[in-house]
């Protein structure tokens, strides 16, 4: 047979929930936010998160603002790989509770803030049958063992991961002039995520029925054992076969073939014999072994032994690849856990012009330096290979660590009041994602992430406000980057709702919007026995969302 390398799959575990900003930077911060998709020269309540330095141009008093949003997202991968038993696989994404809290005390020229939110992650991610970076290296054993009448296989696997990074934002605003302010503050992240599901039940079709491919392999790894005790014990005696042709050669009979040698005394008819059947059994034709002399013979012998002792070591190599592909079709359980922390500093700078009817707000986080530090039941971190001596190798072993910073971003916000009735926002984002700590980042990020939002708010009446709004993310990561469980699209987001306010004291806020991905195919290959067989892999998501908040003043005073 063919020689067979067990390609140990890898699974990257690593939950791509960000819902709208950067690769992992959740920006969708507020039912504000959800109705017009831009925020950025806010100078409501939600501005402790996108425009701290514009929280001077609150009246003096105390704000709260609550708010929730419900996200709900579909990831659908499409894989061509041609043993695969169906090429869509479907992951749901939810986010029921994905709360914002903001504090802001405004008095004189100063304010003091603080937020609550999650700026990353946020959800679950649950693919109740697979994903296909898992299932072809499994389905490739259909291909691989073709020969040996195998023609299908089967799989129980489910995967599920969750993903939340907790942000508490503290800092101070101050108001230089009636036109510039200023904001300092910094951002504490905690992370946590999760790795739950098992892959089981591997088996493989065959003629007799399935059969479960660990046992299939270790049977194959038995006969290719066999194999190699068979290939050793016939180098062995035409190793012995050629040295017999030693004393020939020094009686001056290299140069007579086994006939020759025969008529003239010099080897018995039995010898002649067992020559010829040793020679015919390595192939050779009767013309081609009467036409051997004995320097050719022992040639061959020699030649015959090493080709079976590269034989017996070849499927040697090849029996410890089946005994340990054996073990990784063995049933597993995945259960990992991930912690980590780190410190987001944030300034700001808030402009206003035109009495106020004119507003910029720039806002810069600085990278947040994260590790994250597994945490792992023993045997629950998915075996992907095996040590010399037998000992598993864990993709997530236990206190193994792994980069997870936050880059730093850059927003860039305008709003102008066109009338009484009608304002106008924009804003613009950008995401230092090539200068964090991630493993292959050279390779994966191509540029930096870019977000561009259009957003407009209309004053139906005293109480009621509607608005509506656009948003356009360009991600800039190379093909090597996008993985099953972590890839990254442009989108498109249309969003719209309004506020309506009950008193003074208190605001309702709703809204809603819908993210249309821009669908990727990446090219791939993956080793089937030794040929690579060549497959795409298509890329796509939808999301849409709710959210409801309540704005709080309290003790506010007219300006």
């Amino acid at each position: 047979m063919k020689k067979f390398t067990v390609s140990f799959f890898s699974l990257l575990l690593v939950v791509n929930l960000a819902f709208a900003g950067g690769l992992v930077t959740n920006t969708n911060q507020s039912t504000a936010w959800s109705r017009m998709l831009v925020r950025d020269a806010s100078t409501s309540i939600d501005a402790v998160y996108y425009n701290p330095a514009g929280l001077t141009k609150l009246a003096d008093g105390l704000y709260i603002s609550l708010s929730n949003q419900s996200i709900f997202q579909t990831q659908t991968i499409d894989n061509s790989f041609p043993y695969l038993n169906h090429s869509t696989f479907k992951g749901t994404v939810k986010a029921p509770f994905f709360p914002s809290l903001y504090v802001a005390y405004k008095t004189n020229r100063w304010a003091f803030s603080l937020g609550f939110n999650i700026v990353g992650g946020g959800g679950s991610a649950d693919f109740s049958n697979g994903i296909p970076m898992a299932e072809v290296p499994i389905s490739s054993l259909v291909g691989a063992f073709h020969s040996l009448g195998v023609t299908g296989y089967s799989v129980d696997m489910a995967i599920k991961g969750t993903s939340i990074y907790f942000g508490l934002q503290g800092g101070v605003s101050y108001a230089i002039s009636d036109h510039v302010s200023v904001f300092a503050g910094v951002r504490y992240v905690m992370v946590r995520n999760s790795y739950k599901g098992h892959i089981k039940d591997i088996k493989l079709k065959t003629a007799g029925g399935f059969v479960r491919a660990d046992t299939f392999m270790k049977g194959v790894g038995d006969q290719l054992t066999a194999g190699a005790a068979q290939a050793s014990g016939a180098s062995q005696l035409y190793k012995g076969a050629g040295d017999g042709i030693k004393p020939l050669l020094d009686a001056g009979l290299g140069g007579a073939t086994i006939s020759q040698a025969l008529a003239a005394g010099a080897i018995t008819q039995a010898q002649a014999t067992a020559m010829t059947n040793s020679l015919l059994g390595l192939g050779l034709t009767q013309a081609q072994v009467d036409a051997m002399n004995f320097n050719t013979i022992q040639t061959t012998y020699y030649g015959a032994s090493t080709t079976y002792a590269t034989m017996a070591d070849q499927f040697i190599v090849q029996a410890k690849q089946m005994f340990g592909g054996a073990k990784l079709m063995g049933d597993q359980d995945i259960d990992v856990s991930q912690s980590g922390n780190g410190y987001t500093p944030i300034l700001g700078v808030n402009l206003s012009f035109m009495d106020d009817n004119l507003n910029f707000g720039i806002k810069y986080e600085f990278k947040t330096k994260m590790t994250l530090t597994n945490s792992t039941p023993a045997g629950k971190g998915f075996v992907i290979g095996m040590n010399a001596d037998g000992s598993p190798i864990e993709m997530y072993p236990n206190g193994g660590k792994e980069n997870a910073d936050l880059p730093a971003m850059l927003s860039v916000g305008a709003k102008i009041n066109v009338s009484k009735v009608v304002s106008l926002q924009a804003g613009y984002h950008t995401y230092w994602d090539s200068k964090t700590g991630w493993e292959n980042v050279k390779a994966n990020i191509k540029k930096n992430s870019q977000e561009f939002a259009l957003g407009a708010e209309f004053n139906v009446s005293k109480s009621l406000l509607l608005s509506l709004g656009y948003l356009h993310t360009t991600t800039g990561v190379n093909p090597s980057y996008q993985s099953d469980l972590s890839y990254s699209l442009n989108t498109n987001t249309v969003g719209a709702g309004g506020a309506y306010k009950i008193n003074d004291a208190l605001t309702l806020q709703f809204g809603g919007y819908l993210v249309k991905y821009q669908s990727q195919t990446i090219p791939g290959s993956y080793d089937v026995a030794g040929t690579p067989v060549g497959y795409t892999t298509k890329y796509e998501k939808s999301t849409w969302a709710f959210s409801v908040g309540m704005d709080f003043a309290i003790g506010k005073k007219k300006k």
